[in-house]
Protein backbone atom coordinates (compact mmCIF):
# COMPACT_ATOMS: atom_id res chain seq x y z
CA UNK A 1 0.00 0.00 0.00
CA UNK A 2 1.38 3.38 -0.96
CA UNK A 3 1.91 6.22 1.46
CA UNK A 4 -0.79 8.24 -0.28
CA UNK A 5 -3.28 5.39 0.14
CA UNK A 6 -2.42 5.05 3.82
CA UNK A 7 -3.05 8.77 4.30
CA UNK A 8 -6.37 8.50 2.43
CA UNK A 9 -7.37 5.62 4.72
CA UNK A 10 -6.60 7.76 7.77
CA UNK A 11 -8.61 10.64 6.32
CA UNK A 12 -11.53 8.28 5.80
CA UNK A 13 -11.36 7.17 9.43
CA UNK A 14 -11.22 10.81 10.55
CA UNK A 15 -14.34 11.59 8.53
CA UNK A 16 -16.10 8.60 10.14
CA UNK A 17 -15.11 9.86 13.58
CA UNK A 18 -16.39 13.31 12.67
CA UNK A 19 -19.77 11.84 11.76
CA UNK A 20 -19.95 10.04 15.10
CA UNK A 21 -18.97 13.23 16.90
CA UNK A 22 -21.78 15.13 15.11
CA UNK A 23 -24.25 12.40 16.07
CA UNK A 24 -23.21 12.98 19.69
CA UNK A 25 -23.60 16.77 19.37
CA UNK A 26 -19.84 17.33 19.60
CA UNK A 27 -19.90 19.83 16.78
CA UNK A 28 -16.64 21.63 17.55
CA UNK A 29 -14.77 18.33 17.79
CA UNK A 30 -16.42 17.14 14.57
CA UNK A 31 -15.32 20.30 12.78
CA UNK A 32 -11.73 19.78 13.94
CA UNK A 33 -11.80 16.17 12.76
CA UNK A 34 -13.23 17.21 9.40
CA UNK A 35 -10.50 19.82 9.00
CA UNK A 36 -7.81 17.24 9.78
CA UNK A 37 -9.39 14.81 7.35
CA UNK A 38 -9.50 17.42 4.60
CA UNK A 39 -5.85 18.31 5.18
CA UNK A 40 -4.86 14.64 5.10
CA UNK A 41 -6.82 14.08 1.91
CA UNK A 42 -5.20 17.09 0.23
CA UNK A 43 -1.77 15.89 1.34
CA UNK A 44 -2.46 12.44 -0.12
CA UNK A 45 -3.53 14.00 -3.43
CA UNK A 46 -0.36 16.11 -3.56
CA UNK A 47 1.82 13.13 -2.71
CA UNK A 48 0.12 11.00 -5.34
CA UNK A 49 0.56 13.63 -8.06
CA UNK A 50 4.24 14.08 -7.15
CA UNK A 51 4.80 10.33 -7.47
CA UNK A 52 3.06 10.30 -10.85
CA UNK A 53 5.20 13.21 -12.08
CA UNK A 54 8.39 11.46 -10.95
CA UNK A 55 7.26 8.25 -12.62
CA UNK A 56 6.56 10.09 -15.87
CA UNK A 57 9.97 11.76 -15.79
CA UNK A 58 11.71 8.44 -15.22
CA UNK A 59 9.85 6.88 -18.16
CA UNK A 60 10.87 9.75 -20.43
CA UNK A 61 14.52 9.39 -19.39
CA UNK A 62 14.55 5.63 -19.93
CA UNK A 63 13.17 5.82 -23.49
CA UNK A 64 15.84 5.76 -26.20
CA UNK A 65 16.15 8.84 -28.39
CA UNK A 66 14.47 8.53 -31.77
CA UNK A 67 16.50 9.16 -34.90
CA UNK A 68 14.65 11.28 -37.45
Amino acid sequence: MSNAQQIRDRAERLYALALKARDNNLNDYAAQLEELAAEASAHADKLSSEVQQQSGQQQQQSQPAKDD
